[in-house]
């Protein structure tokens, strides 16, 4: 896809709290420690198994990692080798909305042409490359359809009710192999009933990972979240100037948490579109028992090449 990767830019949503993983963290590390700052498989944390993950595909200086100042001690010990300006700190986590606009600006500024994946820290991949193969395809597609975001929708082996769910409608578009389809309609976390019809049906987990142009991006902040877009348009002069910290600071005292995926997804959806993740196993590690399912399901994972060894279970301290 030519000058497509040239732009393309990551953000690392790394700034959650992870509170229904906490006990889980506190018993096998007895810390505080965020789940994204631990090694819960292998002996790096997941938000460096993101980091490798994404420079499959994006280096280094196009991935921005957004964390929260509480949370800066974890941070410096796993960030210590990004480059200059990849390392977004917000003040606190207002949710998801600021955590995507605050280095959505920053990359507009460096680069108005600029392609986003949106990668949360907490996702275990076993099919790394086959991942970000589909990213690519998701970012190709978007170039030629820039008024669209794609989400990446996983293939569901069982009728899971912890996940948020995608109902595909009719095909939104294609380019060269790959097809995509419209959002019909999202399901989070619905009851037991609805999971089973959803599975029968067809229907994709959301990975939330997004790909689309950041203007567009932009563009949807500023139709359906008017008042956090405003706050941060103004913050938008002082990026990168000495300013900076102080208008950082300002902006965030008093404002509101806004989800991202209820505040723009769910009210957007003729312009959304799903790619289906084949062939890839994936889970969202929010809550312990699917942390200890996949920690036993693969206990041993010979040497392929796709990001996971030998042994998960057993390198876990």
């Amino acid at each position: 896809m030519p000058g497509t990767t040239d732009h393309l830019w990551g953000i690392i949503l790394a700034g959650g709290e992870g509170k229904r993983l906490q006990p889980f963290i506190r018993s096998r590390f007895g810390s505080e420690r965020p789940k994204q700052y631990c090694p819960l498989f292998g002996d790096r944390s997941m938000l460096r198994h993101t980091l490798a993950r994404a420079e499959r595909l994006i280096p280094p200086e196009r991935l921005l990692t957004v964390v929260t100042r509480p949370h800066l001690d974890y941070a410096r010990e796993e960030l210590y080798d990004r480059p200059p300006g990849a390392v977004i700190v917000q003040p606190s986590n207002r949710e998801t909305g600021p955590g995507i606009l605050l280095p959505l600006l920053h990359i507009l500024q460096r680069d108005p042409r600029a392609f986003v994946v949106l990668l949360p820290a907490d996702h275990f991949i076993v099919e790394e490359e086959r991942f970000m193969a589909h990213v690519e395809e998701a970012a190709a597609f978007v170039a030629t359809a820039p008024g669209c975001l794609v989400l990446l929708g996983s293939q569901p082996d069982r009728p899971e009710p912890q996940y948020g769910w995608i109902e595909a409608g009719d095909v939104f578009g294609r380019h060269h192999r790959t097809e995509v389809y419209r959002v019909r309609r999202f399901w989070e976390k619905p009851d037991h009933h609805t999971t089973q019809t959803l599975y029968l049906n067809g229907c994709l987990w959301n990975t939330m990972v997004v790909v689309g142009r950041a203007w567009w991006l932009l563009s949807l902040f500023k139709m359906l979240t008017p008042e956090l877009f405003r706050l941060f348009d103004r913050l938008s002069s002082h990026l990168g100037s000495p300013k900076e910290a102080e208008a950082v600071e300002q902006t965030y005292a008093g404002l509101p948490a806004v989800d991202f995926s209820r505040a723009i997804l769910a009210k957007h959806p003729s312009r959304l579109a799903v790619l289906s993740v084949k062939d890839v196993y994936w889970s969202d590690w929010g809550n312990p028992a699917q942390v200890e399912l996949d920690l036993a399901r693969f206990d041993f994972w010979p040497a392929s090449g796709n990001g996971l060894q030998v042994g998960l279970a057993a390198q876990v301290v």
